[in-house]
């Protein structure tokens, strides 16, 4: 038991750092206007963000907000769990403009398969574990 909780601490982890580099990466492509010059739109922008996780990943799991922020302290710093669910209630896709402070967001309900870490690790009901990454940054001048 001891030995699956183990791989599966490890599987987790690369999961995260796998969101974590799909967004540094989409984010880019909303920091130096990328996204904007292209008029790409929220399923397109969904669909190369799951093309960089799509080894580890499933796409149809994955849930990302974009928007902008008057200033840096305006962006949330909690995950937006509500009653042990993800709360996408508000969630946007708008990339905004040059000079622009943006957020990008990205969650993924990760399921927990051993009892040993879903009574340590779950922080989603129905035993799963919520991996999120982000990119914060204002945007360049393009």
């Amino acid at each position: 038991m001891i030995l699956f909780a183990i791989l599966e601490t490890a599987l987790i982890f690369v999961g995260d750092m796998t969101l974590e580099q799909a967004v540094e990466r989409a984010g880019r492509s909303v920091r130096v206007g990328t996204v904007t010059k292209t008029n790409i739109g929220s399923g397109d922008f969904k669909k190369s963000l799951c093309r960089e996780i799509r080894v580890l990943l499933s796409c149809d799991k994955v849930v990302f907000d974009l928007r902008s922020y008057s200033d840096f302290d305006s962006i949330p710093r909690a995950a937006p769990i509500k009653e042990g669910a993800l709360d996408v209630t508000g969630f946007r896709f708008e990339p905004g403009n040059a000079g622009q402070i943006m957020a990008l967001r990205a969650f993924y309900e990760w399921p927990l398969i051993t009892n040993v870490i879903q009574g340590s690790m779950s922080n989603l009901s129905g035993g799963k574990y919520l991996l999120s990454a982000s990119a914060v940054f204002q945007a360049e001048p393009f």
